[in-house]
């Protein structure tokens, strides 16, 4: 079968990392041949890929930006491809120029983000993902985006949304119902960590018991010190916690009894999947996908992230649920998960790719 080549910036705690580890070793399962490059030295996820024997490549000594290409073209030269994945703007810049110097292979461009606003540095990326076979977005709102703005490139377009491993995120059995809200996100700005801060302020002046565990805390930016400033300043350090990432999340989906997402904007975030896969209510910012998966009422709530004041209604509706209402809610979560992110759906949808040239 087909020699794959996988190129991404690093193995680190990102969303787009852990999908293309997954990615790496379920098409390993199917028969291909595959390999990893990456060229950051942030190599959270590269046990996953040593558990599964798929061979990955730290590309050293790749700090600057020219020396960077070179030595990625000489690592995808000595692999000698013949079809190349890459994930993110980076990876997929490199991956397209290596095109255009005339390096023969097939090209798959893996869009993760939902583009915000069409600048400068944006309509540039999409003129160099041209060069691309096909761009695989892994969100419906970027989709319409790409083909609205930047029409000659829908015929390329193909969306394919995240997986999650359905054994191991799964409900919890005979789980007892609790107010313990999971939020699984890096604490930084987009997210709206801030807003959530003020939303659960309003709730303790309700009366409210909860207790919101944030998993996301990565590198003491000025913004997480914010955030810490903010919940001392509240007094809500009994009901807020802010705690670092963690590679075994899948238990801390099923200690918890609701997920909450606040950010402004999302592609098809792997907390959301999750946490829906786990089988937990959902509140959630309308923004991007969110909507194709939470339907009010049935699954969750979704709120306007720029108004604290819904968003903190939104989550006090979560926590009066009656019972029947609420495992009602667990049940219709992971529903969803199974039919929209099986593996099987996922690695059959990117093999269709692979074998239809």
């Amino acid at each position: 079968m087909a020699r794959i080549l996988l190129l991404i910036d690093s193995l680190g705690a990102g969303g787009a990392q852990r999908q293309i580890v997954g990615l790496a070793i379920l098409l390993q399962e199917r028969g291909y041949q595959v390999k990893i490059i990456y060229y950051h030295p942030d190599y959270f996820y590269r046990v996953y890929l040593d558990e599964h024997d798929v061979e990955n490549e730290y590309v050293d000594e790749a700090k600057n930006n020219v020396k960077r290409f070179f030595l990625i073209v000489h690592a995808i030269r000595k692999y000698n491809p013949k079809i190349v994945i890459s994930f993110l703007d980076k990876p997929n810049m490199i991956a397209c120029l290596l095109k255009s110097i005339g390096m023969k292979f097939r090209l798959i461009a893996g869009e993760r983000n939902t583009t915000q606003f069409l600048n400068r540095s944006e309509k540039l990326k999409f003129n160099f993902l041209k060069k691309a076979d096909i761009i695989v977005p892994n969100s419906f709102s970027q989709e319409r985006l790409i083909k609205t703005h930047f029409p000659h490139l829908s015929h390329k377009v193909h969306t394919i949304v995240n997986f999650v491993d359905l054994e191991t995120y799964c409900p919890k059995p005979n789980k007892k119902r609790g107010n313990i809200i999971i939020v699984v996100a890096s604490a930084w700005a987009p997210k709206n960590t801030l807003g959530l801060i003020e939303a659960a302020k309003i709730m303790k002046e309700h009366g409210y018991s909860f207790m919101i565990r944030w998993f996301g805390v990565y590198e003491k930016t000025p913004y997480e010190k914010e955030c810490q400033v903010r919940i001392r300043k509240y007094g809500l350090e009994d009901v807020f916690q802010l705690l670092p990432k963690t590679v075994v999340i899948a238990q801390e989906y099923q200690n918890a009894d609701y997920f909450c997402l606040p950010s402004f904007y999302e592609g098809t975030p792997n907390a959301l999947c999750e946490a829906l896969a786990c089988g937990l209510p959902v509140i959630c910012s309308d923004v991007c996908d969110n909507g194709i998966y939470i339907k009010e009422g049935a699954n969750g709530f979704l709120f306007n992230p720029h108004i604290v004041s819904e968003m903190a209604d939104k989550i006090e509706k979560a926590l009066l649920l009656s019972d029947e209402q609420y495992y009602g809610c667990c049940k219709v979560s992971r529903e969803v998960a199974e039919t929209c992110f099986s593996e099987e759906r996922f690695v059959e949808e990117y093999n269709n790719l692979l074998i239809h040239e």
